[in-house]
């Protein structure tokens, strides 16, 4: 029988302003408001660039959720996890 490694169930996520981390560490998703909609981003998503509008980001892990107002921003997918500026 042929063993099948189980693909890595999280992504990184780091959201930060200029002048401050909010959030940094593995979930198992995150859910943003871009601009053409509501998107959300699991492990190994495709490359994504994409600005954001005003309303609410929720971050989910294993312990929870935890959710982050935002006046907008940018919000960048790549291999090695999601990086949101605002």
């Amino acid at each position: 029988r042929l063993k099948h490694k189980r693909a890595d169930m999280s992504i990184n996520i780091h959201i930060a302003k200029v002048d401050q981390v909010l959030f940094t560490g593995n979930s198992v998703s995150v859910t943003l408001p871009a601009i053409e909609g509501e998107v959300t981003i699991l492990p190994n998503h495709i490359p994504l660039v994409t600005p954001l509008k005003a309303g609410r980001i929720t971050v989910r892990t294993q312990d929870g959720e935890q959710i982050f107002d935002i006046a907008g921003g940018i919000l960048e997918v790549s291999k090695t996890g999601v990086t949101v500026l605002l």
